[in-house]
């Protein structure tokens, strides 16, 4: 295997037009067995680890089923089940290859981001050769957009498998026949593992569990298919952080696996002969290996409740805490009411409270400068005393706008009528 899996060039839209063997239709050779001989090199290529080459040969049989019989024909089914079954196999080789790929990515990405900044500051020499870089930019910007593009074009082989495992699902679910509603439970197992590969965590258990309802329907209580279901279910479970359900399934898989163990002993103790049983007893051996794998699953499941219990008790404690003081202390340390009572203030005799707390217009002209305002405050003052003197009164002075002036310039003037 290369350490560059390559994905799928070819579409399932496009492979019809795929000149292939597909036009053996209109020949003397039947498309029917030549899609079998298909997808048993296919098979082989699967045992024997070339995803690559498996893919390429379901892809063909597909096309050329897919021609004769129409897509979601019931002779289509096996073809793209094994075909979507490969693709999540090429799928989960590439996030491999990828993930190793991508260590230490980042502080590279630091490195070259550092020296772009630095080679952003030029010398005074360099600024002639700014037009021609400019183009450079333009041209590395078009060419950056279409391989972006390019790569939004290209359907991931996740997605491949999806849509053929989708159509094998139709095809085979509409069947009443046992053997067709176990396949449709393989295909609702491989949706779910496609599920899982791409995080959506919520569909991948609709489809485990829907994998579980058909096996339980139609398959023995001993069956290894009903463990590997309980153990996918088990695993995703845990991914969601819902522990008791996943060392539910945990234990309902080794429960399945004691009990496959059970009738696997009972023929081998049947058998006669060294030779009889030989599968028997490698299957034997295999599962056992199995259990404890399985029970250490249960441990991480039973140490991640404890955990997320005793998290929630953490924060259950904070926020009863916080409800019952206020976010801020009191002034002497001690506790602080979260009520908040207003600050009582003592009316002042008469009805000054009211123009204290609402007219501070008086404030205002204290503010003013005095020397701007003594000479204006010195003739009035000068002029009053002069109309008193004219007047022989000093009732005669006091009119409707004297009162009025006194009250604008009360601070003012009562010094000066007490100068005077």
């Amino acid at each position: 295997m290369t350490a560059h899996a390559p994905k799928s060039s070819v579409k399932f839209e496009s492979m019809e037009e795929k000149p292939c063997s597909s036009s053996a239709a209109d020949s003397s050779v039947d498309v029917s067995e030549e899609a079998k001989k298909l997808i048993g090199t296919g098979k082989r290529h699967l045992v024997m680890g070339d995803v690559v080459s498996a893919v390429s040969v379901f892809q063909e049989a597909c096309a050329m089923l897919a021609e004769k019989y129409g897509d979601t024909a019931d002779e289509c089914g096996e073809a793209f089940f094994l075909c979507g079954k490969a693709l999540l196999e090429l799928a989960r080789m590439e996030n491999t290859v990828l993930g190793n790929a991508l260590e230490g990515v980042p502080e590279e990405s630091s490195e070259e981001g550092e020296k772009q900044n630095d080679s952003k500051i030029e010398s005074a020499d360099n600024l002639d050769d700014d037009d021609d870089d400019d183009d450079d930019e333009e041209e590395d910007v078009e060419g950056e957009t279409k391989d972006k593009e390019s790569e939004e074009d290209e359907v991931g082989n996740l997605q491949l498998a999806w849509e053929m495992l989708e159509v094998s699902k139709v095809i085979y679910k509409r069947q009443d026949r046992k053997e067709d509603q176990l396949m449709a439970a393989q295909i609702y197992l491989k949706l779910g593992e496609v599920g899982a590969e791409s995080g959506n965590y919520s569909q991948a258990l609709e489809d485990f569990n829907e994998c579980l309802t058909l096996q339980l329907k139609h398959l023995p209580s001993h069956s290894r298919l009903l463990a590997e279901t309980h153990y996918q279910l088990g695993t995703t479970y845990s991914y969601t952080a819902q522990y008791s359900q996943a060392i539910e399934h945990f234990s309902s898989s080794i429960k399945v696996i004691e009990s496959r163990l059970a009738m696997l002993q009972e023929v081998i103790n049947k058998a006669e002969g060294a030779e009889a049983a030989k599968e028997e007893k490698s299957e034997l051996e295999e599962l056992k290996q199995l259990l404890p794998e399985i029970t250490e699953k249960i441990e991480d499941a039973k140490e991640g409740q404890r955990t997320a219990a005793a998290a929630s008790e953490a924060i259950h404690q904070t926020l009863a805490g916080a409800s019952t003081s206020s976010a801020f202390p009191a002034e002497n340390g001690g506790p602080s009411s979260s009520t908040v009572s207003p600050i009582p203030v003592r009316p002042a005799d008469g009805a000054s409270s009211s123009k204290s707390a609402s007219d501070i217009s008086h404030l205002v002209r204290k503010k003013r400068k005095p020397d701007d305002e003594s000479p204006k405050k010195d003739s009035d003052a000068k002029k009053t005393k002069q109309e008193t003197s004219v007047n022989g009164s000093g009732d005669s002075a006091h009119n409707g706008n004297g009162v009025q002036e006194k009250m604008e310039q009360e601070p003012a003037s009562s010094s000066v009528e007490t100068s005077a």
